[in-house]
């Protein structure tokens, strides 16, 4: 018996070894960590029709976060994508060697236009070989005098209200331009067939098409305000996606608390809200995917800020994308361990619904300082200099440039942050104390019970717009330096339009004839003006030359006598905007050898020996529109120069336009394109703004416009979630006999308090942060007091449109029927 029991095979035996021996592997090293979280996953898919509810308000709620980081991260592969369609396009560039007549040749000339503030990007083009390179999205040459368009010049040209712009290009269209030959979708262009180009009438001469051009240096002040508006706009991103974490997170808490009461740890209760927080993140990195995808497909039929593009160019960057996939689900899961203290420290509170401790304001005012630190750093970074700069623009601030602006962007980050952990406790400190009516009363008792899901609501949207506030300040004070510059003089003379004809110096006063006979041009003037140089001279040690008949010149100064042959200095300070009152007279000898500068003809430019001057004249004042009468200019009558000189030239003709026509800047281009498609006509009394500038402003202001409608998104989301949290307290409520009106108003109270709260947080923090940005960048102070109530009236506005349209919902939980619980 003995011996059967200790070492036989006898069934006891094999009942006490088992155990120790046929446990598998994969049992023996399973870690508690992954069974806590796979069941905080399983709580999460099956806590039924709640559960899958929380969890598709999250993952909406994750995913538009995640469309907009995805969009942000596709920017690098934008710009990249159009720099190489803008080098695509650089087809007119000259070289210095330039190519002789072969079979792969083409002339090649610019014909852009402007159409009531569309450009239209304009070629005019020869092919001089059977071999001649093709452009870019274009299947064939068209034969002269036809032309091939994009679609979005066809679409304008179809339009029964644009007559004009049929008038401008009465071309046959042969073809299209394809996707490789255009910036986007949206860029109006056309290649118009010619059998007349030359060089010396301004084409040129090109093997192929494209040509790499450095880009433009931005200015420093432009760089400030691009990393301070990515920061403005992401901010209110980085809010919704925490707020979206937390969805669903007071019965989270609950459920969780009465495991802590039963026996789980801490490490377990954390363990498990991870597993249920990394569900409704990943679902949020599919949804933000399918959304991604969703919009880039749009984007090819949508023009933003003036810019287009193609779906196939909007790719997130793969570094970029992995960080993403990575941050959103660790923000989900740190942000619900943070709201977690409560259910470890405080479980049986938690079950009660007991009111939470008062908030601690200290940390919260700490991170607004910090970043006040981070600006306070950047402005310590030693000045650089910038080449691009002239004079004292050359040394600039050190929040001025890469190093200083992502300092500022930082320290911008931080103090957003600090305004919106500000928010709840504001709330809190608002709302100790109740009276009123019903509905008042309700309200205020639900925010002392539970302030934070209803300050989260609004939160997104104070960041908004304090950032907003923030961004307009700064742009305001940057915005001076570009658009309140001293515009062109006034001309007291006729003139108000200027044409140019590229290499029509030969031609000037034919040219001129043909316009004067256009329907509502009243006075022309032409002429032909170039600068000249000599081998050994300067630039600016010689004089411009401008070459026209007497009459013309009589308009520009006052001649004492004038006949063909004669040559006048012009004396006197000049008028341009551009030059310094100080500027030196040039000082050229009768006599020496010049030829003109910048050339653009065939050949070598003809050289030819100034003329004697005849007289020194002083220039009518405000007589030529673009403000270029003064010292350095010579005025020649055609006897004083010879014909060869104007070879290659452009010609200038000055405009009248009749008063009261309709539309007379785009008669007027309409009429010149017509005698020649190269001529281009403009207004040089109109200001001109910098372009880089331009695109900045439309880009943040449509940036801008998106992250609104994201949050206008994320308030709604919000607020359904909300609805479906209180609907039992709502069923109660609707069972006992309270009215729908108490309740409906109740409801708004619980979003105007918050709302009006923290509109004047933003306010505030707004303005300090955009006094802060200005006096740190060197800009003078300033502010935009309609803007800033714009934006708080359009936020404002915003919350009230999500909370009514989330009034049906509230409609629909206001019924016994919600008591019912699973």
């Amino acid at each position: 018996m003995s011996s059967s029991t200790t070492s036989g095979p006898g069934p006891n035996a094999t009942a006490t070894s088992a155990p120790a021996t046929n446990i598998p592997a994969a049992d023996r090293v399973r870690s508690p960590f992954l069974d806590q979280l796979g069941l905080g996953v399983r709580l999460a898919l099956t806590s039924g029709r709640d559960g899958w509810g929380r969890l598709l308000l999250t993952a909406c709620g994750v995913g538009l976060g995640v469309a907009l980081l995805l969009f942000t991260a596709s920017f690098p592969g934008i710009v990249q994508h159009r720099n190489e369609r803008l080098y695509i396009q650089n087809d007119t560039f000259r070289d210095e060697d330039l190519p002789t007549p072969g079979n792969r040749t083409v002339l090649i000339a610019t014909a852009d236009t402007t159409f009531r503030g569309t450009a239209i990007r304009g070629r005019v083009v020869q092919p001089e070989g059977p071999d001649a390179a093709l452009p870019p999205g274009v299947a064939a040459y068209p034969p002269p005098g036809r032309m091939v368009v994009s679609p979005a010049l066809a679409e304008l040209l179809k339009d029964p209200a644009n007559q004009l712009l049929r008038d401008r290009l009465p071309y046959p269209v042969v073809g299209g331009i394809g996707p490789d030959g255009l910036l986007g979708p949206g860029q109006a262009g056309y290649l118009l067939g010619s059998d007349r180009l030359s060089l010396d009438a301004g084409a040129a001469r090109v093997t192929s098409y494209g040509h790499f051009s450095p880009p433009k240096p931005m200015d420093s002040r432009l760089i400030l305000l691009n990393a301070v508006g990515l920061t403005v706009m992401l901010a209110p991103v980085g809010v919704f996606l925490a707020a979206a974490a937390r969805f669903g997170g007071e019965r989270r808490d609950r459920r969780l608390a009465a495991l802590r009461l039963v026996g789980a740890d801490r490490r377990m209760t954390a363990r498990l809200a991870a597993g249920e927080s990394l569900v409704g993140a990943v679902l949020g990195l599919v949804v933000g995917a399918a959304l991604f995808l969703l919009g880039r497909r749009l984007t090819g039929h949508l023009r933003l800020a003036g810019f287009s593009f193609y779906p196939e160019d909007i790719a997130p960057h793969p570094a970029i994308a992995a960080a993403i996939a990575v941050v959103v689900p660790l923000l989900g899961v740190g942000v619900t361990l943070l709201a977690m203290r409560r259910v470890t420290v405080d479980p049986l509170g938690v079950v009660r619904r007991s009111g939470p401790g008062r908030r601690r304001i200290g940390w919260r005012l700490a991170l607004p300082l910090a970043g006040l630190a981070l600006t306070a750093l950047a402005l310590a970074l030693p000045a650089q200099y910038d080449p691009s700069g002239i004079g004292s623009t050359a040394v600039f601030n050190s929040v001025q440039n890469s190093r200083g602006s992502l300092l500022v962007a930082s320290g911008v980050l931080l103090m957003l942050v600090g305004v919106c952990t500000l928010l709840p406790w504001l709330v809190e400190a608002a709302t100790r104390r109740s009276g009123g009516g019903v509905s008042w009363q309700l309200a205020i008792r639900r925010l002392q019970l539970s302030s934070g899901p209803a300050s989260t609501a609004v939160s997104g949207v104070v960041v908004a717009v304090a950032g907003a506030i923030a961004l307009q300040t700064l742009f305001l004070g940057v915005s001076a330096s570009y658009e309140d510059r001293p515009g062109p003089r006034a001309a007291v003379g006729p003139y108000q339009h200027s044409v140019s004809f590229p290499g029509g110096g030969p031609q000037a006063d034919r040219l001129a004839d043909s316009l004067a006979r256009s329907p509502g041009v009243q006075a022309i003037a032409a002429y032909t003006e170039f600068a000249l140089e000599t081998p050994t001279a300067k630039l600016w040690e010689l004089p411009s030359v401008r070459i026209a008949d007497c009459a013309v010149l009589r308009g520009f100064a006052t001649l004492p006598d004038c006949k063909d042959g004669d040559a006048f200095a012009v004396r006197g300070r000049t008028t341009r905007p551009d030059a310094g009152s100080d500027a030196p007279a040039a000082a050229a000898k009768p006599g020496t050898t010049v030829h003109a500068a910048f050339f653009r003809g065939d050949g070598e430019p003809p050289s030819w020996p100034l003329p004697a001057v005849t007289a020194t004249v002083e220039p009518v004042e405000g007589a030529d529109p673009h403000g270029r009468l003064g010292f350095g200019l010579l005025l020649l009558t055609p006897g004083a120069a010879p014909a060869a000189a104007l070879r290659g030239q452009p010609a200038t003709v000055l405009v009248a336009m009749a008063p009261g026509l309709p539309d007379p800047k785009e008669q007027l281009a309409t009429d010149v394109m017509a005698i020649d498609p190269q001529g281009l006509a403009g207004s040089p009394l109109d200001r001109a703004v910098d372009p880089t500038y331009l695109a900045v402003k439309r880009l943040l202001t449509a940036g801008s416009a998106v992250t609104l409608l994201l949050v206008a998104l994320s308030l709604l989301v919000g607020q359904l979630e909300r609805f479906r949290e209180q609907r039992r307290i709502l069923g109660v409520l609707s069972a006992v006999g309270t009215r729908r009106r108490v309740l409906g108003l109740s409801v708004l109270w619980q979003t105007l308090v918050p709302m009006a709260l923290g509109m004047l947080l933003a306010v505030v923090g707004g303005l300090l942060m955009g006094a802060v940005l200005q006096y740190t960048a060197g800009l003078p102070f300033a502010l935009d007091w309609g803007s800033m109530l714009a934006m708080s009236a359009i936020a404002a506005g915003a919350v009230l449109l999500t909370t009514a349209l989330g009034l049906p919902q509230l409609l629909r939980l206001m019924r016994p029927g919600e008591l019912r619980y699973e």
